[in-house]
């Protein structure tokens, strides 16, 4: 990798970030009148007519807004954190972060975090083979899950997904491992984690 595509990398990670983290109204979005002050769209995209509007929110800002949305619905009380390491891992792979560096902004963002990072995460040995690939089958997603291209929810709770053949992990966060299976009513690649999924 040159030094200069590293650099784009870690200023992109660093944009992404900073504007997870920032408060929806220290935003340009929010200060244009484009985003409320819960990140809900009020201007339309044929509605942003000048070039500042345009660029306070760009399908990068949609993406991290996407992002933020989805992680400020955590109900950490009642829910561990491995309910959400699909789209945790979604950070992970478009940032190049490792899982430390992302309990860390956690940490920023929510108070109790580390009660719930590392406990409960482990897979139902019911739907993996012995090399802890995912079982061929129709599986059922207990959660809504966001598009890994757009971040945007594009699988609802209670649609069917599909893993195809014993399918290889694609990666992993805090432990758990996160595959790729199409979810059958959109025909749509999205990443899952076993809690994702119901039988």
């Amino acid at each position: 990798m040159s030094v200069v595509s590293r650099t784009a990398d870690l200023f992109y990670a660093f944009r992404f970030l900073k504007l997870l983290v920032s408060s929806w109204d220290k935003t340009d979005a929010y200060e244009l009148g484009i985003i409320d002050a819960e990140g809900k769209i009020l201007k339309k995209a044929k509605d942003r007519k000048t070039p500042q509007e345009k660029s306070a929110y760009t399908v990068f800002h949609r993406l991290v807004f996407n992002v933020k949305r989805l992680l400020n619905k955590l109900p950490f009380g009642q829910t561990k954190l491995a309910s959400y390491a699909s789209a945790l891992f979604l950070i992970k792979e478009n940032t190049g972060l490792t899982d430390d560096e992302i309990k860390e902004i956690l940490d920023k963002v929510f108070e109790d975090i580390e009660d719930f990072i590392g406990s409960d995460i482990s897979e139902s040995a019911l739907w993996f083979d012995k090399n802890n690939k995912l079982c061929p089958g129709t599986y059922t997603l207990i959660q809504d899950i966001a598009s890994p291209n757009t971040g945007e929810v594009i699988a609802n709770a209670n649609t069917k997904v599909k893993a195809i053949d014993f399918t290889e992990a694609y990666g992993e966060i805090f432990g758990l491992n996160v595959y790729q299976v199409e979810h059958l009513l959109t025909k749509q690649t999205i990443l899952v984690t076993s809690v994702d999924l119901k039988r």
